[in-house]
């Protein structure tokens, strides 16, 4: 099933929209409308239509997925409660789910064809100044609302603490960004082998993977392995790549997570990650990597300053949600970086890994009522 499949599978109503970015991609998003609020039709007056139904929602929440994911993650949950949307869907609010470029609901563009390089050069730079802000904006001109709550998983939050902290307009549009497992620096890998090869040279992650879609075989073993196989295989790459065990999960709801653990991304936003890795910092894509043969790729930079994004100026309020087993991101460095005026909670959860904010089974009773306080508080119910 698809993203809009598994939210009526549930019970709810579901909504595809599609938004062009300002290079020409075309982005799919999927939204669960309010009970209170009138399904957007193709018509060029639904936004207005769409006001005057507004009197009882409670909000507009747009959610932005990790790496190599979709929205699919957000929504695949075997029970409702444990699904963020779903629960923020049920409790009022006008939920929008949006995809970044190159995934499978978002694999289009005005000229270029996913056949051909010149569609996946693009990395995290791409997806910040395009990407969130076209669906911002699209989200917000189609519900009607002057502002709404941004909840990002993963590299989602990257995403928007370059925003929020780059472009006063939109952030002065997002009342409240809640960041799930957030990451703008990270550590690296734990296995030593794979940490190495993300020190490698660009040139060479590019020799052995191209310049397309990273890793297009996985959809191939998912569907040729059994989903015994599919799980275990699943299990021990991320303990291998990640040192995580995955014991928050329930084991018999994996081979349904894992079937939707993995979508499309460029090889180039693999590489800037690496360099992230690599720098220490959350800063934008080296263009200049092949200028020297110097083994540290960045002695180069002896008169110029690579720009990076400086997320102590962010410029909305935002709750983090961290994991006390979270070995990915350096979580101290990401919390450092947040201006202390705009930390509105920072929320730890001891024997939480990456994945456990979208999938761990007791989300319903950790995460869940948390966000909704927020919400609460930062959503009033518009009673025009």
């Amino acid at each position: 099933m698809d993203t809009c499949e598994f939210i009526e599978s549930r019970g709810f109503p579901a909504e595809s929209h599609f938004v062009t970015t300002l290079d020409g991609y075309i982005l799919g998003l999927q939204r669960i409308p309010s009970k209170n609020s009138i399904p957007c039709a193709d018509g060029a007056d639904d936004a207005s239509v769409e006001v005057q139904a507004r009197q009882h929602i409670h909000g507009v929440v747009l959610f932005v997925h990790g790496f190599m994911q979709s929205s699919e993650s957000f929504v695949v949950r075997r029970d409702s409660c444990n699904s963020l949307p779903l629960v923020l869907a049920e409790a009022g609010y006008d939920v929008w789910l949006g995809n970044n470029r190159g995934n499978k609901y978002s694999c289009k563009h005005t000229t270029r064809k996913p056949a051909n390089e010149d569609f996946w050069d693009f990395c995290l730079d791409e997806m910040i100044r395009y990407d969130m802000p076209s669906m911002i904006e699209y989200v917000l001109t189609q519900s009607g609302a002057e502002n709404l709550t941004l909840i990002g998983f993963s590299q989602g939050t990257a995403q928007a603490f370059a925003c929020m902290s780059t472009d006063l307009k939109l952030a002065n549009r997002v009342n409240l960004f809640v960041a799930l497992a957030p990451v703008s620096e990270v550590r690296g890998f734990s296995n030593p082998v794979v940490d190495n090869l993300a020190r490698a040279r660009p040139d060479f992650i590019f020799l052995l993977f191209g310049k397309r879609s990273i890793l297009p075989s996985t959809l191939f073993w998912r569907k040729f392995l059994s989903r015994k196989v599919f799980v275990h295989t699943i299990d021990k790459a991320i303990m291998f790549l990640f040192g995580w065990s995955a014991s928050c999960i329930e084991p018999s709801e994996k081979s349904l997570l894992y079937s939707h653990i993995y979508s499309f991304s460029s090889v180039k936003t693999v590489v800037h990650w690496f360099q992230i890795i690599q720098s220490t910092r959350f800063q934008m894509f080296d263009d200049c990597m092949s200028a020297n043969n110097s083994l540290n790729p960045y002695d180069r930079y002896t008169i110029k300053t690579l720009p990076h994004y400086r997320t102590l100026q962010l410029k909305c309020p935002v709750a983090c949600f961290y994991g006390g087993r979270d070995n990915l991101p350096n979580t101290q460095a990401v919390l450092a970086n947040i201006p202390k005026d705009k930390v509105v909670l920072l929320h730890k959860e001891d024997d939480y890994e990456h994945l456990d904010f979208m999938w761990a089974k007791d989300t319903g009773k950790k995460i869940c009522p948390k966000v909704l306080r927020l919400l609460e508080e930062y959503n009033p119910v518009n009673s025009a």
